[in-house]
């Protein structure tokens, strides 16, 4: 029998190992055709990469241009964040380069040798060079389910495939002042977690990260129930590593679940966070923590560099819509702004009277006679500024804004309010369903 040269060898096994490194059979990167690739040839999807690009290589992410297919970088595999590494190592695999892609990878699994996916790569990288594997996680066969890891790995391309629109914001951030330098958005479906910067042209995406949430999924309502809440919250200050548990990693970021809106609908739980992972890892599976949102201790460290101590939005929603800017604030109801308008000034003047009228017929009196003794008891503000829109849809149409009261003489201290509007049905009339004083 003909013994099959090194190099042929080497090349039908990287075709074996296109299809069965797993992520490239979830159909998440493109293909050019189906000639040898084996698995992943039978199981992708139809995002087929038109020829004219550059019909030598079997896939591409969204975000490649085709002078980068042309021409790629050796190095980008060897440089860069670990989740970028991992990614360019795929494409080396994607162009059947096993050798480079196991050197990058043993690279990358020396110096994070907790990146489990690294690790279940590499494992396959070595054992693609001695036997052809029949399935993903073929390098570790009985070692354990590796399930978790191929949704991991699949949720890290599919985010990096279909990235949110240039320039496009989500949909709920209608308008944030200059005094709220970032905001921070997680998309549930992608285990993202996308950063904003807010300067003079307004939101601009700057960042985003690969994110954990809860075991059982999102939409919190109790105490314990392992998910993690949806809905806008707000950073309320930062907690450094030698004040946690191992288990939450390099730090910790608090959010304020429940909010005011969330116990008025009888939520319950507490201690949510943004937090790090345990030192044993690098990373945990998209679903597999208490309720809160975890995050790969370096990007912890440096998200938690570049916020505020307190106060920076965090929207978390199950599927971000992304939109135009100009369409987020055109989207804000004529008869919402008016009514607001038509509350700060009654709160400007101390109109106490027309107070009640903003609050629901039928919600708690306590809450129209806390803003009576409000206004009895804390001066008329000299103005209302630095204010925040928000949009959310729970059970109802929401506005939450959030906004300064600065102090009427210089003996006492401005106040950071925020309110909960809402609108039931189709009525146009809207009322504060919830309020609170930040600080």
């Amino acid at each position: 029998m003909k013994r099959e040269s090194p190099h042929n060898l080497r090349k039908r096994r990287g075709a074996v190992l296109l299809g069965t490194v797993g992520l490239l059979g979830a159909g998440l990167l493109s293909a050019t055709d189906s000639r040898g690739l084996g698995w992943w040839a039978r199981e992708a999807n139809a995002h087929a990469l038109p020829t004219a690009v550059n019909s030598a290589l079997p896939m591409r992410l969204a975000d490649d241009d085709a002078t980068a297919l042309r021409q790629p970088d050796p190095t980008a595999a060897l440089q860069g964040s670990p989740e970028a590494r991992l990614i360019a190592i795929y494409r080396l695999v994607g162009q059947r380069r096993l050798d480079d892609a196991l050197a990058a990878n043993t690279a990358l699994t020396q110096q994070y040798p907790n990146f489990r996916l690294a690790l279940l790569l590499q494992a396959d990288l070595l054992a693609a060079h001695a036997a052809s594997l029949q399935d993903w996680g073929g390098g570790v066969k009985g070692q354990g389910d590796v399930t978790p890891l191929r949704e991991e790995a699949q949720q890290r391309l599919a985010a990096l495939r279909d990235r949110p629109p240039a320039g496009a914001v989500p949909a709920e951030f209608v308008q944030l002042p200059p005094t709220q330098p970032y905001a921070i958005a997680v998309d549930a479906s992608r285990s993202r977690l996308y950063l904003f910067e807010n300067g003079e042209r307004g939101l601009k995406l700057i960042d985003d990260f690969y994110v954990s949430v809860g075991k059982q999924g999102v939409d919190k309502l109790t105490e314990g129930d392992q998910k993690t809440p949806l809905g806008l919250y707000f950073i309320t200050g930062q907690i450094e590593r030698h004040a946690l548990e191992d288990r939450f990693g390099a730090g910790a970021l608090p959010l304020n679940y429940p909010n005011a809106y969330d116990r008025t609908r009888g939520r319950t739980g507490k201690g949510i966070l943004l937090h790090g992972v345990s030192a044993a890892f690098y990373s945990r599976p998209p679903q597999d923590s208490d309720g809160c949102v975890v995050l790969a201790n370096d990007d912890l460290v440096g998200l938690s560099a570049r916020l505020p101590q307190r106060d920076t939005p965090v929207l978390i929603s199950r599927k971000i819509e992304w939109r135009a800017p100009e369409t987020t604030r055109a989207s804000v109801r004529p008869e919402f702004l008016q009514t607001f308008e038509r509350w700060r000034q009654a709160r400007l003047t101390a109109d106490s009277d027309s107070i009640a009228a903003f609050y629901p017929a039928s919600g708690p009196a306590d809450a129209v006679a806390a803003a009576r003794w409000r206004l009895r008891t804390t001066p008329a503000p000299s103005a209302i500024d630095d204010t925040s829109m928000i949009t959310w849809r729970d059970d109802r149409e929401l506005m939450v804004v959030t906004f300064r009261e600065q102090a009427a003489n210089s003996q006492q201290v401005d106040h950071v309010m925020r309110q909960y509007w809402g609108r039931d049905g189709d009525g146009t009339d809207w009322r504060i369903v919830a309020e609170g004083q930040v600080h």
